[in-house]
């Protein structure tokens, strides 16, 4: 089984964050392949059973924003309406203090209506410093761990559909 985790990252806290889901499904027997928004263009995907999707928060708590950082928005907006058919698919946001759920419900309404199955809800952790490029505090262990999970837990729903790589 072969999954491929897509992120953006300006402090590197989103990186940290799907790093660690990369952990988790190697715990169980799947293989990530992890590339920035910038490397990414869904073209290739014939090989992945799970795609997730990982971005920091940006605006996520203004109404009228998406929460999503440009990068992040564009590259969502290349998947074409049935590029995930058949695929699971997963999402997880990293804030400093609010905001974060807003984000990973933007990207789990893109990969949904791509044709993605979401079998966990996404998740949130905390790190970084407001409006900031500079790295700030680090996720908690905890954080950390619950991503591990995430991973674990995403890893045997796509074992368990028996999509093939």
């Amino acid at each position: 089984m072969n999954a491929l985790i897509v992120y953006h990252t300006l402090t590197g806290h989103t990186r940290r964050a799907a790093e660690d889901i990369a952990d988790g499904l190697r715990r169980e027997g799947v293989s990530p392949r992890l590339q920035t928004a910038g490397e990414t263009d869904f073209r290739d995907l014939a090989d992945v059973g799970l795609v997730i999707v990982g971005s920091p928060c940006h605006a996520g708590s203004v109404a009228l924003r998406s929460g999503l950082p440009g990068a992040m928005r564009s590259l969502l907006k290349k998947l074409e309406p049935s590029a995930l058919a058949g695929k699971l698919g997963g999402a997880f946001a990293v804030h400093c203090a609010y905001g974060g759920h807003r984000t990973v419900r933007a990207i789990e309404k893109r990969l949904a209506t791509c044709g993605a199955r979401l079998p966990e809800p996404g998740i949130v952790v905390r790190a970084g410093v407001p409006l900031s490029v500079v790295t700030g505090p680090l996720a908690s262990e905890e954080d950390r761990q619950r991503l591990r999970e995430f991973g674990c837990s995403l890893a045997r729903a796509v074992k368990a559909t028996g999509t093939r790589d």
